[in-house]
């Protein structure tokens, strides 16, 4: 006789979930995790296993995001209330949940956020040309009270996306770039996956020191190889 299981591993949980949040990723799961919203058990192996009560907490985060657009560290705050019980079988709560946040007003933005309205004001563009960039996922935000909110680390990308206007690049042809990053990326978490997950409580450090070096290593390689890419097709024409 089959015996049922009451968990399911990290990749099952992205499975079951794409259909609803097609965003959603193994990466994002363990983000979550990082954040403090989320606390699966481990195996004798060190593997992450989500309950029944992880996967619903999981799907009352998501939506929270999807439907609500409240920020992380605000559905943390509420999860985490010790006076805060949440009832995963009353949708109220999800009303309720939205309407303390607009009620609070308490939103204090960080130093590592800005406004649309301020880097608009800051950099000379048209808000239009912001909103193009975050359609084609280029810069990213966050939606509070109806304002997006863009990170400061995301200036630097903004004002190189201005300087490509000089050569008729537009947003839309970024798209391309950020598929490359995307692709980079993964391929450096795979390399890095197996120290985060060997159970050392040094494990993140080590990894995050390792990302660092890639990063560079590979920016430097990309680099050299464009270079050359180019000089090639220069000395086509000489």
């Amino acid at each position: 006789m089959k015996t049922k299981k009451n968990y399911i591993t990290i990749s099952e949980v992205v499975e079951k979930f794409k259909k609803y949040y097609p965003d959603i990723s193994a990466s994002k799961v363990r983000f979550l995790e990082s954040k403090g919203l989320l606390s699966p058990k481990r195996t004798q192996s060190k593997y992450r296993i989500y309950s029944k009560e992880d996967i619903i907490k999981l799907d009352f985060i998501l939506k929270m995001q999807k439907q609500y657009y409240l920020p992380l560290s605000a559905i943390r705050e509420k999860i985490n209330s010790v006076d805060f019980v949440l009832d995963f079988n009353n949708e109220d709560i999800i009303k309720q949940l939205k309407f303390d946040q607009i009620e609070e007003s308490s939103i204090s933005l960080k130093d590592d956020f800005v406004t649309i309205e301020e880097i608009t004001r800051k950099l000379e563009l048209r808000e239009s040309f912001l909103n193009e960039l975050i359609d084609e996922n280029i810069i990213y935000y966050e939606e509070v009270e109806d304002r997006k909110l863009i990170k400061s680390t995301e200036i630097e990308i903004i004002r190189i996306a201005v300087e490509l206007l000089k050569y008729s690049i537009q947003p839309k042809n970024l798209r391309l770039f950020e598929n490359f990053s995307l692709r980079e990326s993964s391929f450096i978490h795979q390399i890095v996956l197996p120290v985060i997950m060997s159970g050392s409580s040094e494990g993140v450090e080590k990894a995050s020191a390792i990302i660092k070096e890639l990063e560079m290593l590979l920016s430097n390689l990309r680099h050299l190889m464009v270079k050359r890419n180019n000089k090639a097709f220069l000395e086509q024409y000489k």
